[in-house]
């Protein structure tokens, strides 16, 4: 694909997205229909109506993004001007393994770069609310990670999330965040440092526009691409029905991600309940950091 082209398929998503107010899983739906997204841009309302699960006021919608073109490569270039860059579903660098999902986000909008699609990448998440073991335990998986070349992608919460970036760093280690909100409210605020140390090495990502604030329903979003991005999910600390590490499990469980839970038998960081709810999503628990190495070559 050709610079111009890239850019104008950019500004044609962008325009569908943003005004046409298509979901994820409803562009899922249009290019089985349409095949292009230049075929969507030039359907009619009527001819929407067709797909299954339409309604007109959706169909409207669509229907008309074609005449925000201009607005959308007005709002394009706002972006280029705050250094906020965008991938669609259909460039080359779009993350490959967002497609295991049933609803990839059609646009991602990030701040840094994105991961080295040659590089191994996992997410160490874990809970909000971790101990001092929690968190020790996490940082010196993240600096063992970085030292072996493997980049990490986490939250921006606060606990083993912020822990496995802060953990990296020591090893001078290239880390992502998928965030809860827009690029230009990051959540948590107090975390903005660290955001912004993020984007150094490696990158911020989202699929929320830049003025989109955190709101609690976001949640489930953006775990499902903290999810998929990865090649596997580590987790160190988590306990009875910890929505965020739950929300994961699911998500690992539905696209049939690898899932391990790192023991150190010095630390109890997770409970019996929680240890079992997931192993019923397939999870792996591992006992020992020199199972680390195990991990680390499993991935491919």
């Amino acid at each position: 694909m050709t610079n111009q082209k890239q850019k104008e398929t950019k500004i044609a998503v962008l325009a569908l997205v943003r005004y046409g107010k298509i979901t994820p899983r409803m562009m899922e739906a249009l290019l089985k229909h349409f095949g292009t997204i230049e075929m969507i841009l030039a359907s009619d309302a009527g001819t929407l109506m067709a797909i299954e699960g339409m309604d007109a006021e959706v169909a409207n919608d669509i229907a008309q993004a074609s005449e925000f073109l201009d607005d959308a490569k007005t709002y394009y270039k706002l972006l280029q001007d705050k250094d906020i860059q965008i991938l669609t579903r259909f460039d080359d660098e779009y993350p490959e393994n967002l497609f295991e999902l049933n609803d990839p986000p059609s646009l991602l909008f990030y701040r840094g770069v994105i991961p080295d699609p040659t590089a191994k990448l996992v997410s160490l998440i874990g809970t909000q609310t971790a101990s001092n073991d929690g968190i020790e335990l996490t940082t010196m998986i993240a600096k063992k990670l970085a030292d072996d070349k493997v980049q990490i992608l986490s939250g921006l919460q606060k606990g083993v999330n912020i822990s496995s970036h802060l953990g990296a760093k020591v090893s001078d280690g290239k880390t992502f965040s998928v965030l809860e909100s827009g690029l230009e409210n990051i959540h948590p605020e107090e975390n903005r440092p660290i955001a912004i140390d993020i984007v150094q090495n490696g990158g911020l990502i989202t699929e929320f526009t830049e003025e989109k604030e955190f709101e609690s329903e976001n949640r489930a979003s953006s775990n499902r691409l903290l999810a998929a991005i990865s090649q596997a999910v580590i987790i160190t600390e988590f306990y009875k029905d910890d929505p965020f590490v739950y929300d994961i499990l699911d998500c690992c469980s539905q696209i049939g991600k690898m899932v391990f839970i790192l023991i150190d038998p010095r630390f109890n960081l997770v409970d019996s309940e929680s240890l079992n709810y997931a192993v019923k999503c397939g999870a792996v628990p591992l006992v020992g950091l020199d199972k680390l190495d195990d991990i680390t070559k499993s991935l491919v």
